[in-house]
């Protein structure tokens, strides 16, 4: 388990960043905040929905074959690598000509698809709320010990060194998955989400800041990220996720994405912040419509995904808020 983790942790990188940004305004979940209240509240259990489904746009897409269940995908790339894998799961209860929302969960250092979709229990959220879920292989294929993703260059360091960056057309790759699904169920492009774990969190920071257009709100875990300076214009929602006791990952990576992210959103530096499992979430004010940002900080928590399934090995923690449903009710809430 120590080898994993160290190498784990050649996925990182060393950024600034202030441990709290501005002055946060605490606030319990029973107060008068009800709107960020029913987020936390809502997101206490993975088996609790945190919603009623959110109504998707397109109507009707005609024909698709409508393959169901967790299925393993291979594609063919114009760019190297040439050859992709990934799994997708599509609930039964869809129909496959009517539009629903996808959410791409990219693993870690070492990881693979198929662990995401353990750890998180995202399959779990799909039959509750109708929607499809895609968990992509990197760039070495799953467990591969190169690096998955292309995060660009410069990121904030781990606690072993730099983030090896590969160098395939990753955000290519999650358009090709969208495209794939499409062929078996009908898929609601203005929804389409991007999350991941570790290296995976450092790619959901770079796609959201790189293509707001493909991702409709990104929700980064146990990451970090690179200058924005080079980033689309435009807005992009974003939840965060980190603990304070990650020896893989330093807090401060995603310190300064998030105060990356206040910046380029143009949020105000205070928050309202409600408590949840383990942890507090704030909810930076003053955020425009298209644009609001979240930081759920858990304490104890290391390089684990937090409310992750309780056999979901040593990168999962069942023990905190779930942050499966922490991200989902806030892409209900500030990305429809």
């Amino acid at each position: 388990m120590k080898k994993l983790v160290i190498a784990c942790a050649a996925v990182l990188a060393a950024c600034g960043g202030s441990e709290n940004v501005g002055d946060d305004a605490a606030v319990d979940a029973s107060s008068p905040l009800d709107a960020i209240a029913d987020v936390a509240s809502e997101a206490s259990a993975i088996d609790a929905p945190v919603d009623s489904p959110k109504p998707s746009d397109g109507g009707s897409c005609g024909t698709r074959t409508g393959k169901r269940g967790l299925t393993s995908r291979t594609l063919t790339m114009q760019t190297a690598p040439t050859t992709r894998t990934y799994l997708v799961y599509l609930p039964a209860t869809l129909d496959p000509t009517k539009p629903v929302p996808l959410v791409v969960v990219h693993h870690g250092y070492t990881m693979s698809g198929a662990s995401m979709q353990v750890i998180t229990q995202y399959d779990d959220l799909a039959d509750a709320q109708g929607i499809a879920v895609a968990y992509p292989d990197g760039e070495g294929g799953p467990n591969s010990l190169g690096a998955p993703w292309n995060v660009g260059p410069g990121n904030c360091a781990s606690y072993e060194g730099a983030v090896p960056d590969a160098t395939g057309d990753d955000i290519g790759f999650d358009e090709a998955i969208r495209a794939d699904v499409e062929q078996d169920q009908c898929v609601d492009e203005k929804h389409t989400f991007v999350t991941g774990f570790s290296m995976g969190g450092y790619f959901s920071h770079h796609i959201g800041c790189m293509r707001p257009d493909f991702a409709r709100a990104v929700a980064p875990h146990s990451g970090g990220t690179h200058d924005f300076s080079t980033c689309a214009p435009g807005h992009e929602p974003v939840i965060v996720f980190h603990g304070d006791s990650d020896i893989v990952i330093p807090e401060a990576c995603d310190d300064g994405a998030v105060a990356q992210w206040i910046a380029k959103n143009g949020c105000q530096q205070t928050a309202d912040v409600v408590n949840v499992q383990g942890g507090s979430c704030s909810y930076y004010q003053g955020c425009p419509a298209d644009g609001q940002v979240a930081y759920c900080k858990f304490s104890g928590l290391g390089h684990a995904w937090a409310g992750g399934a309780a056999d979901g090995g040593p990168f999962s923690n069942p023990n905190y808020a779930s942050a499966t449903q922490l991200e989902w009710a806030f892409f209900q809430k500030y990305a429809w």
